[in-house]
């Protein structure tokens, strides 16, 4: 496997749906194609990183198909694709367009794996454009060099979103404001050491009394606690992101 150096660190990394092997080109996308040649400029020739989530991360030459199309042949692996990293899911109530691009953003540098927008009844933002925020998903990957790419999952009302996570087995931190019998953070991270994290994140207006209640009597709810504080929705999932990568060493 090559060494990565400063020159190979600075080239234009890319996400591509097609496997990565050595020697067999990969057609690049529309979008792909008109950043590269267009917006970078980049010559016949130049070198890119490509990943696709399977086959690790390749460096590769940039070859063009007439004034419209371009592919990338991979020269040779850059990275080894790692194990499938421990499950870091997001449910959160959608918030505000520009305020939730920039939890999307930070939520994929900080290792979420999934992400699980729920209806509640103080939810903002009814109407998700999907495929927009899924670019936004590998835009982010493509920055802070990750090898994976997270998971955005369908819009759901939270009982349905919640009640499926039950069936996964997995423990969900549930940030419900002024409920006085939240766990600290800290250590509800703690006890959860070692298992796959969950978080879910209320709306602006915060849970409903029925939300609240139905919340609260799952076994597999745990409340927890961000301090004395009322947040906003995206400061307090950032919050918790950051939590959990401090708790596990999960930003190595």
């Amino acid at each position: 496997m090559m060494m990565k150096t400063d020159k190979i660190i600075k080239c234009p990394r890319l996400y591509v749906e097609e496997g990565l092997r050595c020697g067999e080109a990969v057609l690049l996308s529309p979008a792909a194609f008109h950043y590269l040649t267009h917006v970078l400029r980049l010559p016949e020739g130049a070198s890119l990183r490509l990943f696709n989530g399977r086959d690790g991360e390749w460096q590769a030459r940039l070859e063009s198909q007439g004034k419209k199309a371009a592919r990338a042949v991979p020269c040779e692996q850059i990275r080894f694709q790692p194990p499938a990293p421990q499950g870091l899911s997001l449910f959160f109530s959608p918030i505000k367009k520009n305020r939730m691009d920039w939890l999307i953003e930070k939520a994929v540098e900080l290792g979420v794996t999934d992400f699980y927008p729920v209806l509640t009844q103080n939810t903002e933002n009814r109407v998700l454009n999907v495929e927009r925020i899924n670019r936004q998903i590998v835009e982010a990957a493509e920055q802070c060099e990750r090898l994976d790419v997270p998971r955005f999952h369908s819009l759901r009302a939270l009982t349905e979103s919640i009640q499926d996570q039950e069936k996964r087995g997995d423990v969900v931190h549930a940030c419900i404001e002024r409920y006085e019998e939240s766990l600290p953070l800290g250590r509800a991270l703690e006890e959860n050491a070692g298992r796959a994290t969950a978080f879910l994140i209320g709306p602006e207006g915060g849970f409903s009394r029925e939300e609240k209640d139905f919340l609260t009597t799952c076994v597999f709810i745990r409340p927890v606690s961000l301090g004395p504080r009322i947040l906003r929705a995206e400061t307090a999932a950032l919050y918790t992101l950051t939590a959990a990568n401090l708790s596990d060493d999960r930003g190595k």
